[in-house]
């Protein structure tokens, strides 16, 4: 979720999540093939398995005359299936709000650009909430032109032309609304790098 800029706790609490999915789903399973599927490193695969294990959520056990060595079983305990339950409606609940939230910000934003008269925004990320500000913009009179991204490949990001940051003066625009929320002051500083006047540059608050 690249809207999310998380807290230690909760990057935690995502990593727990994930590797009690992926167990769920594959009780033998080596920490080396939880990381392929959960995205974590080993170290933190490690991690996670050793909280689990010290909260009673997974018990392992070693597996005897096992032709791929693959060395531990790893199950859920009940209560771990419970914990993994909760957490699972905890985030949801967290990311609905969170989008409610954003949606907020982003239409006040939006409503603001217009009362300045700005007609053309170029969006700085391919984002969720790039994909959010094209849902709104036909109510305000607003209109997206392009979106930025150096990670991108391909013409188009959800139907508007897609460059890279070198691509920013072939567009035609009043304003850049950075969309890349994970990275604003980077976003903030590149486009200042690129010549873009920081009065021409706007944040989500």
């Amino acid at each position: 979720m690249d809207l999310l800029k998380q807290s230690s706790s909760t990057r935690e609490n995502l990593g727990l999540l994930a590797v009690m999915d992926a167990i769920h789903q594959q009780e033998r399973i080596t920490q080396r093939e939880l990381a392929h599927k959960t995205g974590l490193n080993l170290k933190k695969v490690n991690f996670c398995l050793h909280k689990l294990l010290e909260k009673g959520y997974v018990k392992f056990q070693r597996i005897r005359q096992n032709p791929d060595k693959r060395g531990y079983l790893y199950v859920i305990t009940p209560a771990g299936l419970k914990a993994k339950s909760q957490l699972t409606y905890r985030f949801l609940r967290f990311t609905i709000d969170f989008y409610n939230k954003m949606e907020e910000k982003l239409q006040d934003c939006l409503v603001e650009m217009g009362r300045q008269g700005v007609k053309r925004i170029v969006l700085y990320g391919a984002s969720d909430a790039a994909k959010i500000v094209m849902d709104m913009v036909g109510n305000t009179g607003v209109e997206v032109v392009g979106v930025v991204d150096d990670a991108l490949g391909g013409e188009t990001f959800n139907g508007v032309r897609l460059v890279k940051d070198s691509g920013v003066s072939t567009l035609e625009w009043d304003r850049i609304l950075i969309t890349s929320l994970d990275e604003v002051e980077n976003a903030e500083e590149r486009l200042l790098v690129l010549g873009v006047d920081a009065e021409d540059i706007c944040k989500i608050a």
